[in-house]
C-alpha cells in the first residue's frame, strides 16, 4: 500500500489494525521481552502515522494504551492520555479501565479508584462491571473486606451484574472476615441476575451451533 502506484494509501484505520495486533500479541506472549518488542513495534506505528499527517482516534489510542498498561510502561501511557486531551480525542470507558486494572493489579487500589472517579465526574463515561471488578479483588486480596462489601453494593445499586466468581469471592471473604453480611435482598437480585443470565448463555448455544456448521 505504500509502494509509488500503490491504487490506496495506508490510512488512520489501516495503522489502529496493525497497532491493534502488535498490542494483542505482545500481551499474549509469555515472554516479557518479546511483549516488549510488540509494543515497541506498536509504538513505531504510531509515531509513523503522526509523520504521515494521520489523526489516530480513540480506539487507536485505546489499543496503545492498554497494551503499555499490561507490559507496566503506565509512564507512557500516561504520556498518551495527556496527549488525546490535548488533542481534544475524547477518552472514554476502555481508556480509564486500561489505568484501573493496572492499579489493581499493582495494589494501588486507591489511584484506581481514582481513575474510575475521575472519568464520571468528566463526562468521559460511566462505570461498569469491567471497572468495578479488578478493584474489587484487589481490594479482597489486600484484605480490606468492607471496601470491597461496600464496592459491589453500588455496583449492583448501579445497575451492573457482578460475575459469579467476584460475587462469591466477596461472600467467602466477608464469612472468613466476619464482616457484616451483604444485605439479603440485594444477593437475591445478584443470584436472580446470575440464573438468568446462565439461561440465555444455555439458549444461544443451539444458535451458536449451527452458526458454526
Amino acid at each position: 500500500m505504500e509502494r509509488p502506484g500503490a491504487r490506496c494509501s495506508p490510512d488512520s484505520y489501516t495503522y489502529t489494525v496493525l497497532i491493534s495486533w502488535y498490542c494483542r500479541i505482545g500481551v499474549e506472549t509469555g515472554c516479557r521481552k518479546a511483549a516488549r518488542r510488540r509494543i515497541y513495534e506498536a509504538g513505531r506505528l504510531f509515531r509513523r502515522m503522526g509523520e504521515k499527517g494521520l489523526k489516530p482516534d480513540v480506539v487507536t489510542y485505546n489499543c496503545l494504551i492498554n497494551g503499555l498498561c499490561k507490559t507496566y510502561r503506565v509512564e507512557r501511557a500516561h504520556e498518551l492520555f495527556d496527549e488525546m486531551l490535548k488533542k481534544g480525542c475524547k477518552p472514554n470507558r476502555v481508556t480509564y479501565n486500561s489505568f484501573v486494572r493496572y492499579y489493581s493489579v499493582v495494589n494501588e487500589v486507591e489511584k484506581s479508584v481514582k481513575w474510575m472517579q475521575e472519568m464520571v465526574a468528566r463526562g468521559h463515561g460511566g462505570a461498569t462491571s469491567s471497572t468495578y471488578t479488578p478493584i474489587i479483588h484487589s481490594l479482597c486480596e489486600s484484605g480490606r473486606i468492607s471496601e470491597a462489601r461496600q464496592f459491589i453494593i453500588e455496583m449492583v445499586q448501579n445497575g451492573h451484574l457482578p460475575r459469579e466468581h467476584t460475587y462469591k469471592l466477596v461472600k467467602d471473604a466477608i464469612e472468613e472476615a466476619h464482616e457484616e453480611a451483604l444485605p439479603a435482598e440485594l444477593c437475591q437480585s445478584i443470584d436472580y441476575g446470575i440464573k438468568e443470565r446462565f439461561q440465555q448463555l444455555l439458549r444461544m448455544k443451539p444458535i451458536m451451533r449451527s452458526v458454526t456448521r
